[in-house]
């Protein structure tokens, strides 16, 4: 059997890597914005492929991991040398393993000098870290700096991760954040998934970043995705990576059949939460009509507001505010949808709580009659959910009263 080491320096030696090119996709443009280049290794005796974990792992020294490197990334641009001359606009992502950076290495150029052997704009091309496998940071930021002034895209992959560190974002302030594909793995159906990718969405584009969410694979992640605000996708739902001569034969039905969906998906989504709405509001009123008709004192409203609850089991729990935000009840919760194992975490707001910077308080007294607030995670019971608020009269006294009901999908 051929000794590891000798295997790696043969296929270094004789070149012996195979190029594969999976689609970047623009809904906006409904086409192909680019190409990322996915490096598969062959035997030189055999030619059987050789995944790239598999490939990078024959690599035992710094030395052999940086020629491999760079000799990725030099088949790269040849083979997609072509593809650019016919259509200058497709850009090309190459990974850069960030581990291999040294001082040196960061200043020497070498993307540079093929991008200009293959006859390529480096404003083409995008540098694709790899997050999770970042070194020295230091050098990292001078080879950042070093390639962006040479006019090269920079991208961070693998953002989302475990690995991944936040921080990188501002200190580099890549073109391109590339999402990972574990936050958005179903991300339809995963409440904190979509939080944390909503999250590093805004953030990107506060800061005028692009986000590409990768390993996109089913229709109903890229409606979501682009409910979302995001417009670049790479993933199989949208094209495997493909050998370059299948490249002018890309099938555009996932991206044709994706736009011509969410419309009717975002249409259906908001006949929905009008339906929602319109069921929060009804089950909140009637709460409120009750404690219009009880007696104006404080423990009055609670036993009302604790029969209620008792009679709808989704409820998590309902409080009154006086005119100036300040709670005049307790928190009354329904003990049902309290997570046991972590009750003594949670606090349920007290007695005398200020919710006066609220905007479940705020958007009532500037004169709307009812506010819904978005989904989260209350710090009452743990559970998800999203509170109603609606202004009731009782003995010509003005109150806020909160509720706050149960979502369990998604």
């Amino acid at each position: 059997m051929k000794p590891q080491n000798d295997l790696i320096h043969k296929i270094i030696e004789e070149e012996s890597l195979l190029t594969m090119f999976q689609p970047l996709i623009s809904m906006k443009r409904k086409s192909v914005l680019g190409y990322e280049a996915l490096t598969r290794g062959l035997d030189p005796e055999t030619g059987e492929i050789i995944p790239p974990d598999k490939l990078f792992g024959l690599c035992r020294d710094r030395e052999t991991l940086l020629d491999l490197d760079r000799l990725c990334r030099k088949k790269a641009l040849e083979t997609f040398a072509p593809i650019s001359k016919k259509n200058r606009s497709l850009l090309l992502s190459l990974n850069m393993d960030a581990a291999v950076l040294s001082d040196i290495v960061g200043k020497m150029g070498t993307t540079l000098k093929f991008a200009e052997k293959a006859g390529m704009p480096p404003g083409n091309i995008i540098i694709e870290i790899i997050e999770s496998k970042a070194g020295d940071e230091k050098v990292l930021e001078t080879f950042v700096s070093t390639s962006r002034c040479q006019g090269f895209l920079i991208a961070l992959d693998d953002v989302g991760t475990g690995h991944s560190n936040l921080d990188r974002i501002p200190r580099l302030r890549p073109d391109i954040i590339k999402i990972d594909r574990s936050l958005i793995r179903s991300i339809e159906n995963s409440f904190h998934n979509y939080e944390i990718t909503g999250s590093l969405i805004r953030m990107a584009q506060k800061t005028g970043t692009l986000p590409l969410a990768e390993g996109v694979e089913t229709i109903e992640e890229a409606l979501t995705l682009m409910q979302m605000d995001v417009d670049v996708f790479q993933g199989f739902y949208f094209g495997k990576p493909c050998h370059r001569d299948r490249i002018s034969a890309y099938d555009s039905t996932p991206i044709l059949s994706a736009a011509s969906r969410f419309k009717s998906h975002i249409v259906e989504k908001y006949a929905a939460e009008k339906l929602m709405r319109t069921q929060y509001e009804a089950l909140a009123m009637k709460l409120r009509t009750s404690l219009e008709k009880c007696a104006c004192d404080c423990e009055a409203c609670q036993s009302t507001i604790t029969e209620f609850i008792d009679s709808n089991k989704h409820i998590e729990c309902a409080y009154i505010l006086d005119d100036h935000g300040v709670q005049t009840t307790d928190t009354i919760c329904n003990p049902y949808r309290l997570k046991e194992r972590r009750r003594l975490i949670y606090n349920p707001a007290p007695k005398g709580a200020d919710h006066s910077l609220k905007d479940y308080y705020l958007s009532l007294i500037s004169g709307r009659k009812w506010h819904i607030t978005r989904p989260y995670i209350s710090l009452a019971s743990g559970n998800r959910c999203l509170t109603v608020s609606t202004v009731f009269h009782n003995h010509e006294q003005r109150f806020v009263l909160c509720v706050d009901i149960a979502i369990d999908h998604k």
